[in-house]
C-alpha cells in the first residue's frame, strides 16, 4: 500500500479535501463516496487496488468531511460531477478512471453525460437510478445522526454500530465515523452538513439519472448489493437489466452484502481491480 497523503484543492465551487495513494502524475483513479459518507469510505477498497502504477485519490464531497460547506443551492449531481472533472484536471489528468459509491455512482453517470471522453472506465457501487421506497426511507433516517452531540466519540460509534445497518462492522467503518466528528465546545458532533446531504438526496431520489445510461460508453462495472438495506434494495434487478440494455458494455456483478457491506467485500475489490487493470 503506497503512502497516503492529504491535500486540499481549490475548485471554482469551493475547497475540496482529498487523500492520495500512489505517485503524483501516475494514471488517476478518482473515488467519490456516498450521500453522507466521506473519503475514508474507500479505505478498504483502495488498500486492495492501489499501487505504484496508479494515483488513487478519494475526495470529501463539498459539505462533507473536511471539504467546504457551500451555500444552499450549490449541490446536486451536476455540480458534484463538475467538481469531479475539475479535481481530475487540477491533478493533471485529462482522462481518468472513476469509482463511485451510492450518490458517488450517480455523480459518475452524470459526469459521463457531461464528458464521456474523459472517463477511461466507470465503476458504480450499488446505485444507478431509482431507489426502493423502504431503502430511501432508511437513507433519509440515517441523516438524523448528523444532529448528534456526544461527550465521547466512542458513544457516537456505538450508536452508529447499534443501528445495525453498517454491517459487517469493522475498523474501516470506525475510521469513517471517527473522521466524521469535530470538536464543539469540548464535546463532539459531525462536521458533515445535514442540509447539504438533504439537498443532494432530493436530486438523487428523482431517478432522472437513468436518462444518462446510454452515455456510459466506456468500460463500466455495476456492483449490485443483493442483501436488503432498510427493507429494500438500492439497485433493483429491473434497473440492472435496463441499464445493461441501454449500455451494452456494462458488466453487472451481484455481491452478497448490503449497501454498506459491499464497501469492505473482497469480491468487490477484485472486480474493481480487474477493470482498472484492463
Amino acid at each position: 500500500m503506497p503512502e497516503v497523503t492529504e491535500l486540499d484543492l481549490t475548485l471554482s465551487s469551493g475547497t475540496v479535501h482529498a487523500q492520495r495513494s500512489g505517485p503524483v502524475g501516475a494514471p488517476l483513479v478518482l473515488c467519490v463516496h456516498g450521500l453522507s459518507a466521506n473519503m475514508h469510505a474507500f479505505d478498504y477498497l483502495i488498500e486492495r487496488f492501489a499501487g505504484s502504477d496508479r494515483q488513487v485519490v478519494a475526495i470529501d464531497l463539498r459539505g462533507r468531511g473536511r471539504s467546504e460547506i457551500t451555500p444552499p443551492g450549490s449541490y446536486g449531481l451536476t455540480a458534484h460531477a463538475r467538481d469531479a472533472l475539475e479535481v481530475a484536471e487540477q491533478l493533471g489528468a485529462e482522462r481518468f478512471d472513476y469509482v463511485g459509491w451510492s450518490l458517488g455512482a450517480l455523480v459518475g453517470i452524470t459526469a459521463a453525460g457531461i464528458a464521456a471522453e474523459r472517463l477511461r472506465s466507470l465503476t458504480m457501487i450499488d446505485h444507478c437510478g431509482t431507489v426502493d421506497t423502504a431503502a430511501y426511507g432508511a437513507v433519509r433516517a440515517g441523516l438524523n445522526r448528523l444532529d448528534a452531540v456526544v461527550d465521547d466519540p466512542a458513544d457516537y460509534l456505538a450508536a452508529v454500530r447499534g443501528g445495525g445497518v453498517v454491517t459487517p462492522w469493522n475498523e474501516y467503518w470506525e475510521r469513517v465515523y471517527t473522521y466524521e466528528l469535530g470538536e464543539r465546545d469540548q464535546r463532539f458532533s459531525p462536521v458533515t452538513s445535514k442540509a447539504a446531504c438533504q439537498e443532494d438526496l432530493e436530486f438523487a431520489s428523482t431517478g432522472e439519472v437513468t436518462g444518462g445510461w446510454a452515455k456510459v460508453t466506456m468500460p463500466a462495472l455495476l456492483l449490485r448489493a443483493t442483501v436488503p438495506f432498510g427493507g429494500g434494495l438500492i439497485v433493483s434487478e429491473a434497473d440492472a437489466v435496463a441499464f445493461q440494455r441501454a449500455a451494452p458494455g456494462l458488466r453487472v456483478i451481484e455481491v452478497d452484502r448490503n449497501h454498506f457491506g459491499i464497501m469492505t467485500d473482497d469480491g468487490a475489490a477484485t472486480a474493481i481491480r480487474e477493470l482498472l487493470d484492463r
